[in-house]
């Protein structure tokens, strides 16, 4: 039988691949299922970002078997469509970390017996994560996972700490063989391969909190469930909205082609990396920045600093700007001292004379506008002309937003930003960090700055189409 796998990604640079769980058609609703694409194409993004192979299927039984046929991979994680990686990366080093360990299956490993959904249940292999070490597999004959079935069986029960991890008696420490048979009621998923690594004297070991820290499931298969754990995608979103970082988090280009002096500089209204910018690329007494943003309490922020800080310490002035804060909001910019000041003195290092060169910023013009991008608004407050930068970031793949808007949808407000500007001044030099249909591309190359009119849009029908994307990614024009 022909495996229905999609090879989504095959670059080969890490022996750690991907294996996403296409399990959509297990959903209740469709609000449920339009979240969980959205979220599963800002995943293949991310992990085609951190240059991990992906595979795509319905089974995860043909999936490690297709990774097991090609001794390149030594490790396949098995992901389910929908994981949230919640508001940073941190997630990828992690799985890379956990996987110099020696282990059969690292997983989220539960002793069901008992529970009261459950009563009488075997240990459990949560299927919306868990990482395989693909030769000790091989080696034990290529063992099923073994799916939930609602049906009695008998094996050797195993063994399990008397001590949990995570404040829940659900997750053992550890769990090895046992002498004694017992007949459970129902097979939970992984029951077989979990017997098999247990009955060959396997490792088998938690993910760990570096993992389960950075990641969240919002179980769509249980639509009572899902309701109540998607508010937390919505807090996100929410949050970001009103709490901005001190520190931008993403990179500054060594080379930027661009002819100064700025007349115009165009950025997010985000941390420091505006001033290394307009230094970069050279500005003038008249230079006018103008901060662009979604959210209100930043541009405020930074009007403040601007018109009021003396330059001497970012980090306090940062903690004691006054904002109000989103409620049950656990942030506390108190605990983040001693990291901020780390980044606030490498930062100042990089200057000769730091004083002197906030002072030259206090006389620069400035403006702040508050725009969404995602949503309709104008370029009346740009002057048409003038040599002008727009450093807009990863603009159209901001975490705490993708949950509610389709990659189809980012991809036609990334085209219409592209029309607006060349209508208005196809001169303007824009500077991106990241393309709404990056890991989607069969090309990869794809500039990130250049003038407006250098920019190639994004047709939808000659992308990189996950199964779930066949039927809608079609489009007789592009989109916008």
């Amino acid at each position: 039988m022909e495996l229905m796998i999609n090879k989504f990604n095959v670059i080969k640079q890490k022996r750690i691949l991907c294996c996403v769980v296409d399990n959509l058609d297990l959903y209740q609703s469709n609000t449920a299922k339009e979240i969980s694409v959205n979220l599963t194409d800002f995943m293949l993004h991310r992990f085609n970002l951190y240059s991990f192979d992906i595979f795509i299927g319905k089974n995860e039984d043909e999936l490690l078997q297709e990774a097991s046929k090609d001794e390149f991979y030594t490790h396949a994680v098995i992901i389910a469509c929908g994981t949230s990686f919640k508001l940073s990366d941190r997630i990828f080093s992690a799985i890379e970390r956990v996987c110099e360990k020696e282990f059969f299956i690292s997983g989220h490993i539960l002793d069901r017996n008992g529970h009261s959904h459950y009563k009488n249940a075997c240990f459990e292999l949560h299927h919306q994560f868990y990482i395989v070490n693909l030769k000790q597999y091989a080696e034990l004959g290529f063992p099923l996972v073994g799916q939930e079935e609602n049906i009695s069986y008998t094996q050797i029960k195993p063994e399990r700490s008397v001590e949990y991890l995570y404040n829940d008696h659900e997750v053992p420490e550890w769990i090895k063989p046992g002498t004694e048979l017992k007949t459970y009621d129902i097979k939970l998923h992984g029951w077989n391969i979990l017997n098999v690594g247990l009955e060959n004297n396997k490792t088998l070991i938690d993910l760990g909190l570096d993992i389960r820290n950075n990641k969240q499931y919002i179980y769509y298969e249980y639509d009572h469930v899902f309701l109540r754990e998607v508010s937390a995608l919505y807090y996100n979103h929410f949050f970001c909205h009103n709490v901005f970082a001190p520190f931008n988090s993403d990179r500054i280009f060594e080379e930027i082609n661009f002819l100064g002096p700025l007349e115009q500089y165009v950025t997010v209204g985000i941390g420091l990396n505006w001033i290394k910018n307009l230094i970069k690329l050279g500005y003038t007494e008249s230079t006018e920045v103008i901060f662009t943003d979604i959210n209100f309490n930043c541009l405020k922020f930074m009007e403040k600093m601007v018109n009021e800080w003396d330059g001497v310490d970012y980090v306090k002035f940062y903690q004691d700007y006054v904002s109000i804060q989103p409620n049950d909001s656990s942030f506390d910019p108190k605990h983040h001292t001693e990291t901020w000041n780390r980044e606030w003195q490498e930062f100042t290092s990089s200057f000769d004379n730091w004083k002197e060169t906030w002072a030259a910023m206090q006389k620069l013009n400035y403006k702040f506008i508050l725009i969404d991008y995602t949503s309709k608004y104008n370029f009346n407050w740009l002057t048409v002309g003038k040599n002008t930068l727009m450093n807009l970031s990863d603009l159209f793949n901001h975490v705490p937003f993708v949950f509610t808007q389709s990659l189809k949808y980012r991809i036609a407000c990334e085209n219409r930003l592209l029309n607006k500007l060349r209508d208005h001044d196809p001169k303007i030099t824009l500077m991106l960090t990241s393309r709404a249909s990056d890991g989607f591309r069969h090309n990869p190359e794809r500039g990130l700055i250049g003038t407006v009119d250098m920019f190639d849009l994004t047709d939808i029908n000659e992308l990189k189409k996950a199964p779930w994307h066949i039927t809608d990614w079609n489009s007789p024009k592009l989109l916008n």
